[in-house]
């Protein structure tokens, strides 16, 4: 099923980053991605633009949902490492846990780590999901197929 995003451009240079044109501007950036449904099969039809425009505005569309979708790359790298030493910040606390006699401390490590175990799995089931969600976004815009009226 496709999904089909009908954009008209009211002012040409309105579509662009007002600091850095090869970027689309905020505002139609929102209106794309509110529109963007859960499908791979994404086309963009744009009205009101000149032939000669036509070829910037598909590259600052392109450029803008690369960029986007390459960030969220490298967050996701970052983020399985930080997880990885949570995990095992977590494993030694537990570990401290069982080496300490005295009560008190025994407790603080096994709170400690419940609370840092507790971060892990709830990064993996909640933050990550909506983030590999929004970065599949950004890469089916970015592959999107952008047609000119």
């Amino acid at each position: 099923m496709n999904n089909v995003i009908y954009i008209d451009i009211k002012n040409y240079e309105s579509a662009f980053n007002e600091f850095n044109d090869k970027y689309i501007s905020d505002s139609l950036f929102n209106y794309i991605t509110g529109e963007c449904t859960k499908s791979k099969n994404i086309i963009i039809k744009i009205t009101n633009v000149k032939e000669n425009n036509q070829e910037r505005l598909y590259e600052a569309i392109r450029y803008t949902f690369k960029e986007k979708y390459n960030n969220y790359v490298k967050i996701d790298k970052f983020d399985d490492l930080y997880r990885f030493l949570l995990l095992v910040l977590g494993n030694l606390f537990v570990i401290l846990n069982q080496i300490f006699g005295i009560y008190f401390l025994k407790e603080i490590m096994l709170v400690a780590a419940w609370v840092v175990i507790w971060e892990t799995i709830y990064d993996f089931l909640f933050k990550s999901n909506d983030r590999k969600n929004t970065r599949k976004m950004y890469k089916s815009l970015f592959n999107a197929i952008v047609e000119f009226d």
